[in-house]
């Protein structure tokens, strides 16, 4: 029967488990890390792993929204500049989110292992529609500022919400695309999304 921890140790082992987990799945991915790695990463038996987590899913879930947390801060502080072309730095700015999203180890073996469904399966529905209701609250925050700047059309905040999480869930779908023409069809959708949310200039 696993032993009890205090306060102290839980909040250091779920610590370990995270940058562990964090290593561990981003080197081998979520199908081929084991409980018994984790657990060991963090130096605790296999079965008190479920005393922080109820599955390894779990836990990479957690870890998956620590980093999109980082994405999601660097969107929100992003400036347009005045001077600059509106439609061509919103352009460049979903460009660069999606490298940050692409470059992300741990969102690449989501991507390449198709684990994405397996994911939803594993958790709670309370857990993954809360995890929706922070991606639309962060994404409001943003298109309601860039309305009130003048930058966007006034469409609905959350049918902006559904239309950003669609265009950053293609990584999800590269192979049905075609991974050739993946990059140049990426760069296009973004620039026809643009054209149409963004106001012109003097209008």
């Amino acid at each position: 029967m696993p032993r009890g921890f205090t306060e102290k140790e839980k909040e250091k082992i779920t610590e370990t488990l995270m940058s562990e987990g964090k290593r561990l799945f981003s080197q081998y991915g979520l199908k081929k890390t084991s409980v018994n790695e984790l657990a060991k990463a963090a130096g605790i038996a296999p079965g008190s792993f479920y005393t922080f987590y109820q599955s390894k899913e779990a836990l990479y879930f957690d870890i998956i929204e620590q980093e999109e947390e980082a994405i999601k801060n660097s969107f929100i502080q992003y400036e347009i500049p005045k001077e600059e072309n509106t439609k061509q730095a919103i352009k460049d700015l979903l460009m660069q989110t999606f490298a940050m999203i692409e470059e992300n180890a741990l969102f690449s073996q989501l991507y390449l292992e198709q684990n994405h469904e397996a994911l939803l399966r594993k958790l709670p529905d309370e857990k993954l529609q809360a995890h929706f209701d922070n991606d639309s609250e962060t994404l409001a925050l943003i298109t309601s500022k860039w309305k009130e700047e003048g930058f966007l059309r006034n469409i609905d905040d959350d049918v902006l919400a559904g239309l950003f999480r669609g265009v950053f869930s293609m990584s999800l779908h590269k192979k049905e695309i075609g991974e050739k023409v993946y990059p140049q069809t990426l760069e296009l959708l973004v620039e026809l999304i643009v054209d149409g949310l963004v106001v012109e200039e003097g209008s």
